[in-house]
């Protein structure tokens, strides 16, 4: 189980740009649903972060928050690292994880 969820800068920056293209194109009540579906999510993730999914990096794990975005993250000790929050059908910006 994890006690803690760290944020990288980069998630943050994910996060806001997912926001802002929300509340731009469809609202801000469709920007504050994603909020709250996304911190739901990284919750049960906490309580049983098993549900992700391996990635080819050491410790790298994803998980699919909703049809259109999926969450990197790392496991260390028992903190949740949020790396990224990626639309799974971007093909134009490749992944890029720091340690």
């Amino acid at each position: 189980m994890v006690e803690k969820i760290v944020w990288t800068t980069g998630a943050e920056t994910d996060v806001k740009g997912i926001v802002e293209y929300l509340e731009r194109e469809w609202g801000r009540y469709a920007a504050e649903r994603f909020i709250a579906h996304l911190f739901g999510q990284l919750e049960k993730l906490a309580s049983m972060p098993t549900l992700a999914r391996t990635t080819t990096k050491l410790n790298v794990f994803f998980y699919q928050l909703d049809k259109k975005n999926v969450i990197f993250f790392k496991l260390k000790e028992e903190v949740l690292i949020v790396l990224s929050i990626y639309p799974y059908k971007r093909t134009t910006k490749p992944v890029v994880f720091f340690d």
